[in-house]
């Protein structure tokens, strides 16, 4: 009997040693929200917040804003295809997805010395990266730094909180402080949510998303 009660008394221990780390994950209110399930999830970086880190920003345009057009027009485009589509900002829900992505843009102290960029969490990601690499190069003609070559990148707080059978990315699409990108960036912006939408279905294997013409 007392070797039973010990057993008892260890698999309960066990199992409040292992369940705290989610309650508290799940408690955690400063950037999550609820529990969300759907096909994709598109983050458009920084929106929401009105103070601490609200993005780059230039006399060309302001990170947020921009974030915000390119990935309401993807998750406009995938669910009229069907797509269901968790569409947040910056206050991350707690999500199992099939793909997820992050809209950025990035900055530069010194104009033009940045350019498009990926990040993702895990290296088996590495191929959905290069996949959108290997798509987004066809149309942006400036250039490209390397995977997570910031601790932003690779060490995203988003990662944590969203599971995702495909991949997690975060797409950095072009220096916004360089004149030159950011003015080839701005009247594309729509046209970019439509290219993220066209990747995302290819991922997906939904048909009637087109690849748009970017020029």
């Amino acid at each position: 009997m007392e070797l039973y009660i010990k057993a008892i008394k260890y698999f309960l221990i066990g199992s409040i040693i292992t369940t705290l780390p989610f309650l508290f994950f799940v408690a955690s209110k400063k950037y999550t929200s609820g529990y969300k399930h759907a096909d994709v999830l598109i983050q458009a970086g920084h929106e929401g917040r009105n103070h601490g880190y609200t993005g780059a920003e230039s006399k060309y345009g302001k990170e947020m804003d921009w974030n915000r057009d390119v990935a309401n027009e993807a998750a406009r485009i995938l669910e009229a295809a069907g797509v269901s589509v968790i569409r947040t900002g910056a206050k991350m829900p707690i999500a199992k997805v099939k793909l997820a992505l992050s809209i950025h843009f990035d900055g530069s102290k010194k104009p033009c010395r940045s350019g498009a960029s990926i990040g993702y969490g895990k290296a088996m990601h590495k191929t959905l990266a290069d996949k959108w690499k290997s798509i987004y190069s066809k149309v942006y003609p400036f250039d490209w730094m390397e995977d997570n070559f910031t601790d932003n990148l690779s060490g995203y707080y988003g990662y944590k909180y969203v599971f995702s059978q495909k991949g997690f990315l975060v797409l950095e699409l072009g220096e916004i402080t360089c004149k030159q990108e950011a003015l080839w960036l701005r009247y594309r912006l729509k046209k970019i949510g439509r290219l993220i939408a066209y990747f995302i279905a290819q991922e997906l294997g939904v048909e009637g998303v087109e690849m748009p013409t970017i020029n």
